[in-house]
Protein backbone atom coordinates (compact mmCIF):
# COMPACT_ATOMS: atom_id res chain seq x y z
CA UNK A 1 0.00 0.00 0.00
CA UNK A 2 3.02 2.67 0.62
CA UNK A 3 4.10 1.77 -2.20
CA UNK A 4 0.82 2.89 -4.24
CA UNK A 5 0.41 6.09 -1.83
CA UNK A 6 4.45 6.77 -3.23
CA UNK A 7 3.70 6.64 -6.64
CA UNK A 8 0.62 8.72 -6.57
CA UNK A 9 1.96 11.38 -4.50
CA UNK A 10 4.93 11.54 -7.50
CA UNK A 11 2.46 11.28 -9.88
CA UNK A 12 0.66 14.39 -8.34
CA UNK A 13 3.97 16.47 -8.09
CA UNK A 14 4.60 15.46 -11.78
CA UNK A 15 1.30 16.92 -13.01
CA UNK A 16 1.73 19.99 -10.87
CA UNK A 17 5.05 20.70 -12.26
CA UNK A 18 4.10 20.47 -15.88
CA UNK A 19 1.00 22.72 -15.28
CA UNK A 20 3.13 25.14 -13.68
CA UNK A 21 5.71 25.26 -17.02
CA UNK A 22 2.92 25.38 -19.26
CA UNK A 23 1.14 28.08 -17.30
CA UNK A 24 4.83 30.19 -17.63
CA UNK A 25 4.78 29.13 -21.46
CA UNK A 26 1.45 30.61 -21.78
CA UNK A 27 2.51 33.81 -20.10
CA UNK A 28 5.39 34.27 -21.99
CA UNK A 29 3.51 34.03 -25.43
CA UNK A 30 0.37 36.40 -24.19
CA UNK A 31 3.17 38.76 -23.37
CA UNK A 32 5.08 38.06 -26.70
CA UNK A 33 1.73 38.82 -28.73
CA UNK A 34 0.90 41.61 -26.52
CA UNK A 35 4.71 43.19 -27.53
CA UNK A 36 3.67 42.95 -31.06
CA UNK A 37 1.10 44.22 -31.15
CA UNK A 38 2.14 47.12 -29.49
CA UNK A 39 4.94 47.22 -31.98
CA UNK A 40 2.82 47.05 -34.93
CA UNK A 41 0.79 50.06 -33.82
CA UNK A 42 3.53 52.06 -33.14
CA UNK A 43 5.16 51.72 -36.41
CA UNK A 44 2.19 51.99 -38.25
CA UNK A 45 1.98 55.00 -37.00
CA UNK A 46 2.78 58.35 -39.36
CA UNK A 47 6.24 59.84 -38.22
CA UNK A 48 8.68 62.73 -39.61
CA UNK A 49 9.86 61.77 -43.04
CA UNK A 50 13.62 60.93 -43.09
CA UNK A 51 16.08 63.53 -43.48
CA UNK A 52 17.30 63.12 -47.44
CA UNK A 53 21.00 62.38 -47.47
CA UNK A 54 22.41 63.62 -50.53
CA UNK A 55 25.57 65.71 -51.78
CA UNK A 56 25.03 69.42 -53.62
CA UNK A 57 27.09 71.51 -55.54
CA UNK A 58 26.51 75.23 -55.66
CA UNK A 59 28.20 77.61 -57.39
CA UNK A 60 27.14 81.59 -59.11
CA UNK A 61 27.75 83.10 -62.00
CA UNK A 62 27.61 86.98 -61.51
CA UNK A 63 27.70 87.97 -65.25
CA UNK A 64 24.05 86.55 -65.43
CA UNK A 65 23.25 87.21 -61.56
CA UNK A 66 22.42 83.28 -61.27
CA UNK A 67 23.29 80.81 -58.63
CA UNK A 68 23.32 77.26 -59.48
CA UNK A 69 22.85 73.78 -57.62
CA UNK A 70 23.56 70.29 -58.84
CA UNK A 71 22.47 67.26 -57.16
CA UNK A 72 25.83 65.28 -57.03
CA UNK A 73 24.93 62.10 -54.89
CA UNK A 74 22.49 60.32 -52.72
CA UNK A 75 18.87 60.39 -52.47
CA UNK A 76 16.02 62.06 -54.75
CA UNK A 77 14.71 65.31 -53.01
CA UNK A 78 11.29 66.35 -52.71
CA UNK A 79 10.82 69.93 -53.94
CA UNK A 80 7.82 71.04 -52.47
CA UNK A 81 9.40 69.73 -49.10
CA UNK A 82 12.54 71.79 -49.68
CA UNK A 83 13.50 75.51 -48.77
CA UNK A 84 16.05 77.57 -50.53
CA UNK A 85 17.55 80.54 -48.56
CA UNK A 86 20.23 82.97 -49.34
CA UNK A 87 22.69 84.79 -46.93
CA UNK A 88 23.57 87.93 -48.98
CA UNK A 89 26.01 90.38 -47.11
CA UNK A 90 24.12 89.62 -43.91
CA UNK A 91 20.50 89.85 -45.65
CA UNK A 92 17.92 87.26 -46.11
CA UNK A 93 16.55 85.84 -48.88
CA UNK A 94 14.01 83.01 -49.01
CA UNK A 95 13.32 81.20 -52.33
CA UNK A 96 10.84 79.55 -53.36
CA UNK A 97 12.15 75.36 -54.68
CA UNK A 98 9.38 75.10 -57.54
CA UNK A 99 10.17 78.50 -59.74
CA UNK A 100 14.18 77.09 -59.09
CA UNK A 101 13.64 74.17 -60.27
CA UNK A 102 13.82 75.06 -63.73
CA UNK A 103 16.28 71.89 -64.96
CA UNK A 104 14.29 68.90 -63.59
CA UNK A 105 12.09 66.68 -64.19
CA UNK A 106 8.34 66.89 -64.14
CA UNK A 107 7.92 64.12 -61.20
CA UNK A 108 8.13 66.57 -58.41
CA UNK A 109 11.50 65.09 -57.33
CA UNK A 110 15.18 66.59 -57.57
CA UNK A 111 17.24 64.10 -58.56
CA UNK A 112 20.88 63.01 -59.53
CA UNK A 113 22.43 65.12 -61.82
CA UNK A 114 19.71 68.09 -62.19
CA UNK A 115 20.23 71.60 -61.97
CA UNK A 116 18.36 74.04 -59.78
CA UNK A 117 18.67 77.87 -61.33
CA UNK A 118 18.23 80.76 -58.93
CA UNK A 119 18.09 84.41 -61.11
CA UNK A 120 18.59 86.81 -58.39
CA UNK A 121 17.90 89.60 -59.97
CA UNK A 122 14.24 88.40 -61.24
CA UNK A 123 13.71 86.64 -57.47
CA UNK A 124 14.93 88.78 -55.18
CA UNK A 125 16.13 92.17 -57.34
CA UNK A 126 19.65 91.89 -56.86
CA UNK A 127 22.60 92.36 -58.72
CA UNK A 128 25.49 89.76 -57.23
CA UNK A 129 28.88 90.45 -57.27
CA UNK A 130 32.03 88.46 -57.16
CA UNK A 131 33.04 89.79 -53.61
CA UNK A 132 29.33 89.29 -51.98
CA UNK A 133 28.98 87.08 -49.47
CA UNK A 134 26.96 84.49 -49.90
CA UNK A 135 26.10 81.49 -47.86
CA UNK A 136 23.30 79.38 -49.01
CA UNK A 137 20.89 76.89 -46.70
CA UNK A 138 19.27 74.23 -48.15
CA UNK A 139 16.47 72.61 -45.52
CA UNK A 140 14.15 70.12 -45.59
CA UNK A 141 10.49 71.42 -44.15
CA UNK A 142 9.09 68.55 -42.45
CA UNK A 143 12.04 67.83 -40.69
CA UNK A 144 13.28 71.32 -40.23
CA UNK A 145 16.69 69.82 -40.42
CA UNK A 146 19.42 71.64 -42.36
CA UNK A 147 20.24 69.47 -45.37
CA UNK A 148 23.65 71.21 -46.56
CA UNK A 149 25.23 74.93 -46.28
CA UNK A 150 27.56 75.79 -48.67
CA UNK A 151 29.19 79.52 -48.79
CA UNK A 152 29.74 80.21 -52.44
CA UNK A 153 32.81 82.19 -53.93
CA UNK A 154 34.67 82.76 -57.01
CA UNK A 155 38.05 81.19 -57.42
CA UNK A 156 40.19 83.92 -55.45
CA UNK A 157 43.53 84.15 -56.21
CA UNK A 158 46.19 83.58 -53.59
CA UNK A 159 47.96 86.61 -55.18
CA UNK A 160 46.97 89.79 -56.82
CA UNK A 161 47.38 90.34 -60.65
CA UNK A 162 50.19 92.63 -61.48
CA UNK A 163 47.24 95.06 -63.16
CA UNK A 164 49.35 97.64 -65.05
CA UNK A 165 46.96 100.72 -65.63
CA UNK A 166 43.79 100.20 -65.63
CA UNK A 167 40.83 102.71 -67.84
CA UNK A 168 37.20 103.14 -67.59
CA UNK A 169 35.31 100.32 -68.41
CA UNK A 170 31.54 101.51 -67.05
CA UNK A 171 29.30 104.43 -67.84
CA UNK A 172 30.88 108.17 -69.29
CA UNK A 173 28.17 110.91 -68.63
CA UNK A 174 28.32 114.53 -70.36
CA UNK A 175 26.00 117.42 -69.09
CA UNK A 176 28.18 120.25 -70.66
CA UNK A 177 27.03 119.89 -74.07
CA UNK A 178 30.11 118.44 -74.92
CA UNK A 179 31.31 114.82 -75.68
CA UNK A 180 32.37 111.90 -73.49
CA UNK A 181 32.89 108.40 -74.61
CA UNK A 182 34.43 105.63 -72.40
CA UNK A 183 36.33 104.30 -75.68
CA UNK A 184 37.71 108.27 -75.48
CA UNK A 185 39.84 107.86 -72.78
CA UNK A 186 41.46 104.12 -72.63
CA UNK A 187 44.46 105.53 -74.95
CA UNK A 188 47.43 107.76 -74.80
CA UNK A 189 47.61 109.19 -78.27
CA UNK A 190 47.44 112.77 -77.71
CA UNK A 191 45.93 113.69 -81.25
CA UNK A 192 43.30 115.80 -79.95
CA UNK A 193 41.22 113.42 -82.20
CA UNK A 194 40.45 110.81 -80.02
CA UNK A 195 39.39 112.65 -76.80
CA UNK A 196 36.52 113.97 -74.96
CA UNK A 197 35.03 117.56 -74.97
CA UNK A 198 34.03 119.00 -72.07
CA UNK A 199 32.53 122.62 -72.37
CA UNK A 200 33.54 124.94 -68.92
CA UNK A 201 30.74 127.27 -67.62
CA UNK A 202 31.68 130.98 -67.71
CA UNK A 203 31.18 131.94 -64.53
CA UNK A 204 32.03 135.29 -62.25
CA UNK A 205 33.60 133.91 -59.67
CA UNK A 206 35.95 130.96 -59.27
CA UNK A 207 33.54 128.52 -58.51
CA UNK A 208 32.70 125.57 -60.68
CA UNK A 209 28.72 124.34 -61.36
CA UNK A 210 28.56 120.58 -59.72
CA UNK A 211 25.64 120.02 -62.39
CA UNK A 212 27.86 120.53 -65.42
CA UNK A 213 30.74 117.69 -65.54
CA UNK A 214 32.05 114.89 -67.56
CA UNK A 215 31.60 111.79 -65.11
CA UNK A 216 33.72 108.26 -65.83
CA UNK A 217 32.58 105.14 -63.65
CA UNK A 218 35.68 102.63 -63.91
CA UNK A 219 33.36 99.71 -63.07
CA UNK A 220 36.29 97.88 -61.74
CA UNK A 221 35.79 94.39 -60.42
CA UNK A 222 38.54 93.47 -57.82
CA UNK A 223 37.91 89.85 -58.09
CA UNK A 224 39.53 89.81 -61.51
CA UNK A 225 42.62 91.00 -60.41
CA UNK A 226 42.64 88.83 -57.55
CA UNK A 227 41.86 91.11 -54.86
CA UNK A 228 39.76 89.62 -52.18
CA UNK A 229 36.45 91.32 -49.88
CA UNK A 230 38.54 93.08 -46.90
CA UNK A 231 41.93 93.54 -48.95
CA UNK A 232 43.37 96.72 -48.13
CA UNK A 233 45.33 98.62 -50.90
CA UNK A 234 48.72 100.00 -50.28
CA UNK A 235 48.75 102.17 -53.58
CA UNK A 236 45.80 103.85 -55.87
CA UNK A 237 47.76 106.60 -58.22
CA UNK A 238 44.97 108.09 -60.85
CA UNK A 239 46.64 109.50 -63.71
CA UNK A 240 44.97 111.84 -66.42
CA UNK A 241 46.26 113.23 -69.28
CA UNK A 242 43.87 116.46 -70.52
CA UNK A 243 44.65 120.21 -72.13
CA UNK A 244 42.74 123.57 -71.83
CA UNK A 245 43.99 124.97 -74.89
CA UNK A 246 44.07 128.29 -73.79
CA UNK A 247 44.50 130.60 -70.52
CA UNK A 248 40.54 131.37 -70.05
CA UNK A 249 40.55 128.64 -67.58
CA UNK A 250 40.22 129.94 -63.59
CA UNK A 251 39.72 126.15 -62.25
CA UNK A 252 39.85 122.53 -63.10
CA UNK A 253 38.94 119.96 -60.84
CA UNK A 254 38.57 116.42 -60.11
CA UNK A 255 36.26 114.78 -57.83
CA UNK A 256 35.88 111.14 -56.39
CA UNK A 257 32.73 109.14 -55.31
CA UNK A 258 32.56 108.70 -51.71
CA UNK A 259 31.29 104.99 -51.24
CA UNK A 260 30.49 105.73 -47.36
CA UNK A 261 28.46 109.03 -48.10
CA UNK A 262 26.32 108.23 -51.29
CA UNK A 263 25.26 112.22 -51.51
CA UNK A 264 28.95 113.44 -51.02
CA UNK A 265 31.53 113.65 -54.19
CA UNK A 266 34.87 114.69 -52.30
CA UNK A 267 37.38 116.94 -53.68
CA UNK A 268 40.95 116.63 -54.85
CA UNK A 269 42.62 118.61 -52.75
CA UNK A 270 44.89 119.73 -55.74
CA UNK A 271 43.76 121.90 -58.70
CA UNK A 272 44.52 120.59 -61.87
CA UNK A 273 47.34 122.80 -63.54
CA UNK A 274 46.30 124.69 -66.98
CA UNK A 275 47.86 123.11 -70.18
CA UNK A 276 47.42 124.47 -73.79
CA UNK A 277 48.90 121.00 -74.92
CA UNK A 278 48.48 117.40 -73.69
CA UNK A 279 50.04 117.44 -70.12
CA UNK A 280 50.16 114.43 -67.67
CA UNK A 281 49.25 114.72 -64.09
CA UNK A 282 49.39 111.57 -61.82
CA UNK A 283 46.93 111.88 -58.50
CA UNK A 284 47.65 109.68 -55.30
CA UNK A 285 44.38 108.99 -53.93
CA UNK A 286 45.70 105.93 -51.45
CA UNK A 287 43.99 107.66 -48.47
CA UNK A 288 40.93 107.59 -50.11
CA UNK A 289 40.33 105.12 -51.99
CA UNK A 290 41.94 101.67 -49.72
CA UNK A 291 39.74 98.93 -49.54
CA UNK A 292 38.12 96.66 -52.26
CA UNK A 293 35.23 98.30 -51.75
CA UNK A 294 35.57 101.71 -52.54
CA UNK A 295 37.37 100.31 -55.34
CA UNK A 296 34.62 98.42 -56.48
CA UNK A 297 32.58 101.83 -56.88
CA UNK A 298 35.00 104.11 -58.08
CA UNK A 299 34.21 106.98 -60.80
CA UNK A 300 35.60 110.47 -60.86
CA UNK A 301 34.20 113.96 -62.24
CA UNK A 302 35.86 116.99 -64.23
CA UNK A 303 34.45 120.02 -63.24
CA UNK A 304 35.98 123.16 -64.46
CA UNK A 305 34.97 127.08 -65.03
CA UNK A 306 36.27 129.89 -67.48
CA UNK A 307 36.20 133.78 -67.63
CA UNK A 308 36.26 133.60 -71.29
CA UNK A 309 33.84 136.19 -72.71
CA UNK A 310 32.80 133.53 -75.71
CA UNK A 311 32.15 130.12 -75.66
CA UNK A 312 33.34 127.37 -77.28
CA UNK A 313 36.14 126.85 -74.60
CA UNK A 314 37.21 123.40 -74.13
CA UNK A 315 39.10 120.83 -71.41
CA UNK A 316 39.74 117.79 -73.38
CA UNK A 317 40.75 114.42 -72.19
CA UNK A 318 42.75 112.21 -73.30
CA UNK A 319 43.79 109.09 -71.01
CA UNK A 320 42.24 108.50 -67.72
CA UNK A 321 43.79 105.45 -66.24
CA UNK A 322 44.06 104.01 -62.19
CA UNK A 323 47.10 101.98 -61.27
CA UNK A 324 46.35 99.60 -57.68
CA UNK A 325 48.80 97.75 -55.69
Amino acid sequence: MRGLESGEKDLIKKENAVSEIMGVALMIGIVVIMISFEGAFIFARGGPNDLPHASLQEWMDTSEDKIYLKHCTGEAIKIEELEIVANINGNRYVCNSSSAATGTGNNGYWELGEVFEIDTKSEWGLDIKDYDEVDLYLIDTPTKDLIQKNRLTTDFRKAPYVTGWITPKGKSIDTSGGSANTSDVMEEEKDGVNCTKYIPPQKAGTETDPTIYQEFNFGINPCLYGYRPGDSLSNVTLKIVYRGNDNSHLKTQLKFYDVHDPSKWVTYETLLPEYNDFGVVYMNLTDYVNTTEDLANFKVRIEGVTNAASGNKEINIDYLALWIE
